[in-house]
C-alpha cells in the first residue's frame, strides 16, 4: 500500500480503523503525537486485529530506548509461525530523534524497503523528529499517524459515545463538570466513566451529583476556587479552602505553586485580552487545549486589575524563594498571600 502522513484529526483515526475492519494492512506504521491514549488505543486495536492475542510467538514486543536494531531486523525477516503475519512492535525507541542511536536508526530505515508482505513493523514513539530520515521514510513506505488532543467538542461527544454504550445519558452540566475536573484528559476520563456508569446503571442518566460525588476534583480546580473567593474579596472563605487543603494533606509548596500558577494564568489572560487576542491564539500562548478553560479564565479575571495580578505573580515567586531560604515557613507564607490579596475595597478592572 501506498505510504502517507496523516493527523488524527483530519482523517487519520477514520482511514486506520476503516482498514483493520477490513484486514487491510501496511508494513510499517508509526503512532505518534500529544494525546497518548489514542496512541496505546491503536496501538493495541492494531496488533489484536493482526494476530490472535494469544499468539506470543508471532507478537516481538520491544520497549526500551534504543533496543537491539539487529534482533529487530532478525524478526522482521523472519517468517510468521504458522500465522498469516508477525507484528513487530517497537515502543519509545527513540531513534526517531536527531543525536544518539543515527546509525541504527539508517539501518532501520534501510530494513523498511526489505519488509516481507508477513511482517507488521510498528512504531509507538513519543518524541518524533519530522525531518529525520527514518520519518520520513516510514511515511513513505507505510502510514504514520500523528494523534492531536480532540477539541472540546470531539472530547464531548467521545464521552457521550461512551457511555451510550451503556445506554446511559449525562447531562450538559454533569459533561462540563466531568471535563473539568479530569483536566479534559482522555486517559483520566476513561478511568472515570466505568465507575460514572456502573453508578447511573443502564439506561440512567449522570447529572452533577453523581459526577461530584465519583470523580473528586484535582487540586488545580481546589486552587481556581479559592482563588475565586480571592476575586470576590471573600477573606473569610479564601482562608477557609486554604485550611480544607491543608486537612487533606495537601502541601503547602505545591499549594504556593498552583496559587502562583493561576496567578499567572489571570495575568496573561488580562494581557493578551487588552491586545485584542481570540480565544485560539490565548489558547496557543498560555498552552491550554480547550476554549472552556479560556472562559473560566475570563471570568475570574474580571475581579482582579492587570497590575494586581502581576504583583501577586511577584508575590508567589519571591514567597518561594523566601520559603525555599528558611526565611517563612510556607504554611504561613501563603495565609499571608491570601490575607493581602482578599483584602476588603480592592477594586477590580
Amino acid at each position: 500500500m501506498a505510504g502517507k502522513q496523516v493527523k488524527q484529526k483530519n482523517e487519520g483515526m477514520a482511514r486506520l480503523q476503516s482498514e483493520l475492519k477490513e484486514g487491510t494492512f501496511h508494513s510499517v506504521y508509526l503512532f505518534f503525537g500529544e494525546e497518548r491514549y489514542l496512541v496505546l488505543k491503536m496501538r493495541d486495536n492494531l496488533v489484536r486485529a493482526a494476530v490472535s492475542p494469544d499468539d506470543t510467538m508471532n507478537l516481538n514486543i520491544h520497549k526500551t530506548a534504543w533496543p537491539d536494531v539487529s534482533k529487530i531486523m532478525d524478526e522482521c525477516l523472519a517468517m510468521p509461525f504458522f500465522a498469516d503475519r508477525r507484528v513487530v512492535l517497537v515502543q519509545d525507541s527513540g531513534y526517531f530523534t536527531a543525536g544518539k542511536g543515527k546509525d541504527e536508526a539508517e539501518k532501520l530505515t534501510g530494513l523498511l524497503g526489505e519488509l516481507p508482505e508477513t511482517t507488521i513493523l510498528l512504531f509507538v514513539e513519543t518524541d518524533v523528529d519530522k525531518r529525520s530520515r527514518l520519518y520520513k521514510a516510514v511515511s513513505k513506505a507505510g502510514l504514520s499517524v500523528e494523534f492531536e488532543h480532540p477539541d472540546e467538542m470531539e472530547l464531548a461527544r467521545w464521552v457521550v459515545s461512551q457511555l451510550s454504550e451503556y445506554r446511559i445519558r449525562i447531562t450538559k452540566g454533569a459533561l462540563q463538570m466531568l471535563l473539568e475536573r479530569t483536566d479534559a484528559d482522555m486517559t483520566m476520563l476513561r478511568a472515570q466513566l466505568d465507575k460514572l456508569a456502573a453508578c447511573a446503571g443502564e439506561g440512567g442518566t449522570l447529572s452533577e451529583t453523581e459526577v461530584g460525588g465519583l470523580v473528586a476534583e484535582r487540586l488545580e480546580t481546589k486552587v481556581f476556587d479559592l482563588v475565586d473567593a480571592v476575586g470576590h474579596r471573600d477573606r473569610r472563605g479564601a482562608i477557609s479552602r486554604y485550611d480544607e487543603l491543608l486537612r487533606m494533606q495537601e502541601e503547602p509548596n505545591r499549594i504556593l505553586y498552583f496559587l502562583g500558577r493561576q496567578f499567572n494564568l489571570l495575568y496573561l489572560m488580562k494581557v493578551l485580552s487588552q491586545k485584542g487576542k481570540g480565544t485560539v491564539e490565548m489558547m496557543k500562548v498560555m498552552d491550554l487545549r480547550y476554549s472552556f478553560q479560556i472562559r473560566k479564565l475570563s471570568d475570574q479575571a474580571r475581579f482582579f486589575t492587570t497590575e494586581q495580578l502581576r504583583r501577586a505573580v511577584a508575590d508567589c515567586t519571591a514567597m518561594e524563594q523566601r520559603f525555599k531560604t528558611g526565611k517563612i515557613d510556607v504554611r504561613l507564607g501563603v495565609e499571608l498571600l491570601l490575607v493581602k490579596y482578599s483584602r476588603p475595597g480592592a477594586s477590580a478592572r
